[in-house]
């Protein structure tokens, strides 16, 4: 399967930008029905909804919307991005003390793994006045699903339990609020560092269940988890013990794994290969990490099951106090390794990359007991 990835700066005003995704859009007929088409919670009544949550915690949404629905000439309310609640990310990840890495910084390591139809490929650099300066990659072009900010603190993702979603076999949302790719961005945009994130996410009303992982350039780490409106936080260092944290896609913190013990098959067999590479690491480097994301399931953290909707869509290495991001899309080193800074404008620029899929073996989801 042929994807086409993008890297793109945005700048100016939420509406000038939302404009300017418009422009783009409007010219592709696959994307324009994507973003134009009919979800599950589309809506008026669902949209106002939205509206009024994007006012109070990702301020600049609905403008950006706004512009992007007036270029498309259709009433704002239709757009998808107010009604899209049934993603299905299967992601891992890894934060890491300077202590425990060869440069004596910070890193965050993580892999994303969804369908390559509903992943954007692009990478952002978005500046609006007001707001911090950011570079992660986008979802419906709006949301991020990771990244990290002008002032240090970087962010990813992965779902915590069965993802929720309107989809037949997801878990129904106990909780009216905002989903994942809201959170992160509105993160980015308004908090600079671990301590101001805390204190935002801790207020936010969060519908997706998610392991929210936070770093910020001095090296403070943070695991916030959500489970059905329940939320609970894990921070290192705390008593100078562990060096690292990671997460796939169950929860990790006790008080949570109490409410929900079972966890899938692949998700635990991630997270204790993850602990066991880690555990037996004295000093951890760039080349390790990414090694380590490109290595394949279920002896390593990349899968390539796209047709099941868990299939590698991008690997990234951050680093907040260098102010840098390396990439790599598909799951394949052949794909490269690509570094970008948060100071550099982003060069518009599109390459096509080749993704495989491998037939997905059922046991690999069944539920098992977390120990």
């Amino acid at each position: 399967m042929k994807c086409m990835t993008k890297t793109m700066e945005l700048a100016g005003s939420n509406y000038e930008i939302g404009r300017k995704l418009g422009e783009i859009v409007a010219g592709v007929p696959q994307l324009r029905a994507l973003h134009t088409a009919v979800y599950p919670g589309s809506g008026e009544e669902k949209a106002k909804e939205a509206m009024a949550l994007f006012e109070r915690w990702c301020p600049g949404f609905n403008e950006e919307l706004s512009g992007f629905a007036e270029v498309l000439q259709v009433p704002a309310s239709q757009l998808a991005f107010y009604a899209t609640t049934n993603l299905r990310p299967n992601c891992s990840q890894i934060a890491v003390l300077p202590s425990m890495t060869e440069s004596g910084e910070p890193l965050l390591a993580r892999n994303y793994e969804f369908n390559p139809m509903f992943e954007d490929f692009t990478l952002v650099r978005t500046s609006v006045p007001g707001k911090y300066r950011h570079m992660g990659t986008s979802v419906f072009l709006f949301g991020r699903e990771d990244g990290f900010n002008e002032c240090g603190l970087a962010v990813t993702m992965s779902s915590c339990g069965m993802p929720v979603g309107a989809e037949q076999g997801m878990r129904r949302t106990k909780v009216n609020g905002l989903q994942y790719w809201a959170v992160i961005r509105a993160l980015l945009e308004n908090c600079r560092d671990v301590e101001e994130a805390l204190a935002y996410v801790k207020e936010m009303p969060i519908a997706f269940n998610l392991n929210l992982m936070l770093v910020d350039k001095s090296g403070r780490i943070a695991l916030v988890e959500t489970l059905d409106g329940r939320m609970a936080v894990k921070r290192i260092p705390e008593d100078g013990g562990e060096q690292y944290l990671c997460a796939t896609n169950h929860q990790v913190i006790p008080e949570l794994i109490a409410c929900e013990p079972v966890a899938m098959r692949h998700s635990l067999q991630r997270y204790h290969w993850i602990r066991e590479k880690m555990d037996h690491s004295d000093k951890v480097g760039r080349e390790q990490l990414k090694e380590m994301l490109l290595s394949m399931y279920p002896e390593g953290m990349c899968c390539h099951f796209y047709e099941a909707f868990f299939g590698t869509t991008k690997s990234m290495v951050i680093s907040p106090a260098a102010g840098t991001i390396e990439l790599c899309w598909g799951g394949e080193a052949a794909n490269g390794w690509k570094v970008y800074g948060i100071e550099e404008p982003l060069q518009t620029s599109m390459t096509e990359i080749e993704v495989h899929n491998v037939p997905f073996q059922r046991e690999f989801g069944e539920f098992l007991p977390i120990e």
